[in-house]
């Protein structure tokens, strides 16, 4: 988080000092000078650099995406609301999608019933 935040106080710089770069009107943490989404295949081959210079395995910048819904919804996120995160055009998509997933998941559930039954 700290580096995030380093990096948007650096962004705001950028866009004062130079002219010729533009502030995205949308949350996108990286981006192009004149605010438009960076390219795939730019971001897909950045990624790969940055990961075997880190020492770890390389997967695609989707993968981060995969993860970040599946950890979500096993933090126990509502399914509505990550539907929405993810941008999916309903809350069936993202189901079929992830949570078959994840077996926590379906621990979490049954250990929530069991509870609720208990009161």
């Amino acid at each position: 988080m700290k580096l995030m935040k380093r990096h948007k106080i650096n962004q705001k710089e950028v866009y004062l000092r130079y002219k010729n770069y533009k502030a995205t009107t949308e949350n996108i943490i990286f981006h192009q000078h004149d605010g438009r989404w960076l390219r795939t295949n730019v971001v897909r081959e950045y990624f790969k650099v940055v990961c075997k210079r880190s020492g770890v395995p390389v997967f695609s910048p989707h993968a981060l995406r995969h993860t970040h819904a599946v950890h979500l919804l096993e933090a126990g996120a509502n399914i509505k609301y990550v539907s929405e995160r993810l941008g999916h055009a309903s809350v069936k998509v993202t189901a079929d999608t992830y949570l078959h997933i994840t077996k926590k998941i379906e621990d979490d559930a049954l250990t929530l019933y069991e509870q609720y039954i208990e009161i």
